[in-house]
């Protein structure tokens, strides 16, 4: 079962409110969305599916600031959460409590969400990058 575009734009949405909701119960500023983060979170998820796959020539990426020197931030700080269910609420709880100790750290400023649902397993793959200076 694919997840019509729609859906899939709505569970980001969701995914993104559900992060910027949880950093504003801290003391901290709210984090900053940003394409960039996003764009590695994507890669760095994607590099997972590959490997669930048995397509990846790599180990999937557990280290988010190479990949986001690369893409051009600026930032010398950053964080992986990620989470997988077979359903997407699930899945972006998983990386939200993966993010118990982060989320709340101040020090990261902006971020970024990815979302795959792995045709072969059934799951739907969550990443998130916080990203600082």
């Amino acid at each position: 079962m694919m997840l019509a575009p729609t859906a899939r734009a709505d569970s980001v949405t969701n995914f993104r409110q559900a992060v910027a909701s949880l950093r504003a119960g801290t003391s901290c500023e709210a984090l900053r969305y940003n394409t960039v983060v996003e764009q590695a979170a994507d890669i760095i998820n994607r590099s997972t599916e590959d490997y669930i796959n048995h397509t990846a020539t790599h180990v999937p990426i557990a280290e988010p600031l190479p990949g986001l020197k690369d893409l051009g931030y600026g930032g010398n700080r950053a964080v992986l959460l990620q989470g997988a269910h077979k359903n997407a609420a699930d899945a972006i709880k998983g990386a939200l409590l993966e993010g118990h100790a982060a989320i709340p750290d101040c020090s990261y400023t902006d971020f970024g969400v990815s979302m795959r649902r792995n045709e072969t397993t059934g799951y739907t793959l969550t990443s998130l990058v916080l990203a600082g200076p």
